[in-house]
């Protein structure tokens, strides 16, 4: 449940973005051997470090593709298996919300009650918030996972969670309940206690008796890490140049928004029980899956993806990600769990669905003599302190950023390389005689030149110590210039706003952090490392930032007509329980589920 690291969007390895799309070809013929296809497809993340966990696809709930990858556990060099446990995060969603409705089947709660009446603390602000827009996040209550303090504090400490319902309730609500979608975790914190109201049962314990017993889930349950669960995998992050454990989390924090564990096996059988009536009634499903136009159910978000009806959601939880998407209209089902934060969980799921229907064509590489490619291998600068190392590798350059596993890239011409687990491509610059002065990485909507330069000098700027920084008291008149709106990248944006004298920069759906200034355009963090630099014209305008993360500086200009947001509306990040939660390597764009 924790939200990602501010623009790690920003780093070299991978773009989250639709899979290329081909004619289709009949599906029949795919079938026939779409096992190894979606082997040949998952093989790129799996060599470059990027998936460690279980994948399944089904169609009419027979599994059509399954496999284990990577490590459960790194410090004992244990094997991922296909019964090996997971944290799902926000996947667990989908189980409060038909926990709430077996509970509105019973006559024991109504989609019409008030939060009040399971939630008796509720400030008055709250009065018109009913079930109903808590499942589909209409509330306008604050997300208390992108409170600025979730990711360093909130989410180390074991509390209840009416404890964490109280971190928010003192905050007025966003927007009047039912005018919008808000993705709140809190949302579903309060339907947990809605469950614990109407049953009489912890919510772990009623969902054990009424859901997971009866329907054989026996691979499924409430995620308590001072209990004992076999086969357990154990969550990761790659940082720094190296794999390293997720940062702790307590177990309680999730709860109904994210604090389940499951397998895939188990994940299939849940689709199939829910989308058959073992579950909830028609009539229920029907309501779940009625999103009214604005993208969420109950638990599900609701939407198409090529060219068909989809029923989605993912998750991340600490060291932890997920993805199920189900295509009720073919009944297929794909299912991706990770125990590495770097997954591209959303990504690998929609591209074996887009295989499936037959709509994946990848550029097949050309061969180019060793020679070629040996004279491309060097050092290239691509930010102040952020290098690519290019070497070959058989018929194929690795590039590796500084502090990234390496990634492969496949040669389209005598120039240019695409890499199979990234919409990214590189063209080398070359002198008349052949001799590379430079790269250009293509990836983003953006174009980054990395000038190539010698390795010593690349390892002598990486060994400079940067000075620290010290903060410098300035009057908030002299910061306001900077509040508004700034593009990170397509569908990308930093929001900075100003609160307390403060100002605090947010980018989409991570918490805020606070900034803290060096002078009148610059900025740094405490909660993370990196800096901001404000630039302007001539009047005294701020047009623009340039974000210092990773190594890399990152232009983004300011979003003309922006709205200063209101210190309230920091907390509107929609990081979820389980959701996507990126990490240095990842971009994000619409992996947010």
């Amino acid at each position: 449940m924790h939200a990602g690291p501010l623009v790690s969007v920003l780093v070299f390895a991978i773009l989250l973005a639709p899979a290329r799309a081909a004619p289709a070809d009949d599906a029949k013929d795919y079938a026939k051997d779409y096992a190894k296809r979606a082997a040949a497809l998952i093989e790129p993340y799996r060599e470059s470090g990027l998936m460690s966990g279980t994948i399944l696809v089904a169609k009419d709930g027979k599994p059509v593709f399954r496999q284990a990858y990577g490590l459960a556990n790194r410090e004992w060099n244990a094997k991922n298996t296909l019964d090996t446990h997971f944290r799902i995060g926000s996947l667990t969603k989908q189980f409060t919300a038909a926990a709430i409705l077996q509970l509105v089947e019973a006559g024991k709660l109504s989609l019409d009650d008030p939060v009040s009446r399971f939630y008796p603390e509720a400030p008055k602000a709250w009065e018109a918030v009913r079930v109903r827009h808590l499942l589909n996040h209409t509330s306008g209550i604050i997300n208390y996972t992108a409170l600025p303090d979730y990711l360093p504090a909130i989410s180390r400490i074991e509390r209840p969670a009416r404890a964490l319902v109280e971190l928010v309730s003192g905050e007025a609500l966003l927007f009047p309940p039912g005018e919008r979608v808000e993705y709140s975790n809190t949302n579903y914190l309060l339907l947990g206690l809605a469950i614990e109201f109407a049953s009489g049962q912890p919510y772990a314990r009623y969902l054990a008796e009424h859901v997971f017993s009866p329907l054989g889930l026996k691979d499924t349950g409430y995620d308590d890490a001072t209990a004992l669960l076999p086969r357990r995998a154990a969550g990761y992050r790659f940082g720094q140049g190296q794999w390293r454990n997720a940062a702790p989390m307590a177990s309680s924090v999730a709860y109904a928004a994210g604090g389940l564990y499951s397998t895939v096996d188990d994940l299939l059988a849940w689709d199939e029980a829910l989308f058959s009536g073992k579950v909830i009634s028609e009539a229920s499903r029907q309501k779940m899956f009625d999103d009214g136009g604005r993208g969420y159910g109950f638990g599900w978000y609701v939407g198409t993806a090529h060219g068909r009806t989809l029923w989605s959601h993912g998750g991340a939880v600490s060291g932890f990600l997920a993805m199920t998407d189900y295509y009720p209209g073919e009944r297929l089902a794909v299912i991706v769990l990770a125990n590495n934060e770097n997954a591209p969980a959303q990504k690998m799921a929609r591209e074996l669905g887009a295989l499936w229907f037959g709509l994946i064509e990848t550029p097949d590489p050309i061969v180019l003599e060793d020679m070629i490619l040996d004279r491309y291998a060097g050092t290239y600068r691509l930010g102040p302190r952020f290098f690519l190392e290019v070497r070959r590798d058989g018929g194929r350059l690795m590039v590796q950023g500084t502090g990234q596993p390496a990634n492969a890239f496949l040669p389209e011409s005598d120039r240019t390389f695409f890499s199979r687990v990234a919409d990214a491509r590189i063209t080398i610059d070359t002198e008349p005689d052949g001799r590379p002065n430079g790269l250009v990485l293509h990836q983003n909507g953006r174009d980054r030149i990395a000038p190539r330069l010698d390795p010593a000098e690349a390892a002598r700027i990486l060994a400079e110590p940067r000075r620290p920084p010290v903060e410098v008291p300035l009057d908030p008149a002299r910061l306001s210039p900077h509040v508004g709106r700034y593009s990170l990248a397509p569908g990308l944006v930093l929001t900075v706003g100003l609160e307390n004298g403060r100002l605090w920069a947010q980018a989409t759906g991570e918490p805020r952090h606070a900034l803290f200034a060096e002078d009148e355009r610059s900025f740094f963090m405490k909660s993370l490392d990196a800096q901001v630099t404000f630039e302007g014209d001539g009047a005294g305008r701020t047009t623009g930032l340039v974000l210092h993360r990773g190594g890399l500086d990152t232009p983004c200009p300011r979003i003309p007509d922006s709205r200063p947001p209101s210190g309230r509306e920091a907390g509107r990040g929609r990081s979820e329980a389980g959701r996507s939660a990126p990490s240095p390597g990842v971009a994000r764009r619409g992996d947010r589920e």
